[in-house]
């Protein structure tokens, strides 16, 4: 083993809090419900201290090794910090996941990968329709292609590597990687002429839809064995926690209009979500022209939103109320949350990002807003 991985092994073995992972969990769990809350779950997002004692590696190093990786996840991801959460306390339930970016899915079906310095990796599309076809002479559960071989040595190797921890294979759970969703894994293998074949070629994006959704349900369910996911009917992704058991990015689709997300690609969404027992839907960007009709989704289970400040928060709130599905990650200024006019305007049925500038600043953050609701 790395000596940096033993360190921060080491360190979180003798930090992390069962006891106050499991408060968090509840209070998680308690507001996805929908249930009365006194506080919503806040998850901290702050800069590592330049001289502190875990600093990540360059994410090349970590797709390379997936020790480094290991490491670089029980950090934090999504510039949250569960090597320094004995210091602030925050409601961040502690995950770590193989982080190949968005890339897996794509890979098995021949996209061609590549990796620019230390950005995360992306994938070429296809060049025609023609050679497209070739996507569907491959078998959606040949597991041995692209890169999903290394996805589940990784996997692998985190479970070893957390079996001489205890405590942190306790605390912190094991997660799916990001599998994105039909639509983005499709637009990953055409190309931004998805959006014109809408049009012009729908039968082509049906098949290409039809096939991603079968193939990320397949993958999901061959890496479950794998993760470490210990409450029942709920899931982990983006340093939070979720009900149901998979989130679909939809980053792309917000491009499109309601009727041609309902007629093209709903569907497809819930074969993912159904065939994984229900999960949620994630988009990036302004997104809320959709709402209605991923409300329509049977099997959908929450809302997570990358930019929430780009839509329509209250409205989405009203929207989503009918259902009782709740906002993952949503975002307010601070000095809604520790006034109470964040609970005032959510008062259950949300979960909470935020960003502040330092592990001081995070502290001082939580006792007032533990204060406020105490």
């Amino acid at each position: 083993m790395i000596d940096a991985l033993k360190r921060l092994l080491d360190h979180l073995e003798a930090t992390l809090d069962p006891r106050q992972q499991a408060d968090v969990l509840a209070r998680h769990t308690r507001v996805l419900r929908w249930e009365p809350t006194d506080r919503a779950p806040v998850m901290l997002q702050y800069p590592m201290p330049a001289d502190g004692d875990f600093q990540p590696f360059p994410h090349s190093e970590a797709l390379a090794d997936p020790e480094k990786m290991l490491h670089n996840e029980l950090i934090g991801g999504f510039e949250t910090r569960t090597c320094y959460h004995h210091l602030v306390g925050d409601d961040l339930p502690f995950t770590v996941r193989g982080n190949y970016g968005t890339v897996v899915i794509a890979s098995m079906y021949g996209a061609t990968v590549e990796i620019l310095e230390n950005n995360p990796p992306w994938a070429r599309p296809y060049a025609s329709v023609d050679a497209l076809e070739a996507v569907f002479d491959i078998d959606p559960q040949d597991f041995s292609r692209g890169w999903c071989p290394k996805v589940f040595d990784t996997y692998r190797s985190y479970a070893d590597t957390l079996a001489g921890y205890p405590n942190v294979r306790q605390c912190v759970k094991v997660v799916l990687p990001d599998l994105q969703g039909p639509f983005d894994n499709a637009e990953m293998l055409r190309g931004s002429s998805l959006y014109t074949d809408l049009i012009e070629a729908p039968e082509l994006v049906s098949r290409l839809l039809a096939r991603m959704a079968e193939t990320q349900v397949a993958l999901a369910r061959q890496l479950q064995p794998l993760l470490h996911e210990p409450l029942a009917g709920f899931s982990h992704q983006h340093a939070s926690t979720l009900p149901g058991h998979v989130l679909i990015r939809n980053d792309t689709p917000i491009n499109i209009s309601p009727a041609m997300y309902r007629d093209h690609v709903a569907a497809h969404d819930e074969t993912v979500l159904k065939g994984l027992d229900g999960g949620a839907i994630h988009f990036c960007g302004k997104g809320d022209h959709l709402i209605p009709e991923i409300l329509a989704i049977p099997s959908l289970t929450a809302i997570d939103m990358g930019q929430p400040e780009m839509n329509d928060l209250d409205t989405v709130y009203r929207q989503l109320s009918e259902r009782r599905i709740p906002i993952v990650r949503a975002r307010v200024p601070e000095e809604q949350l520790l006034s109470g006019q964040a609970h005032e305007r959510f008062p259950t049925g949300v979960t909470f990002m935020h960003a502040v500038t330092s592990i001081e600043h995070a502290q001082r953050f939580m006792d007032a807003y533990r204060a406020r609701s105490s």
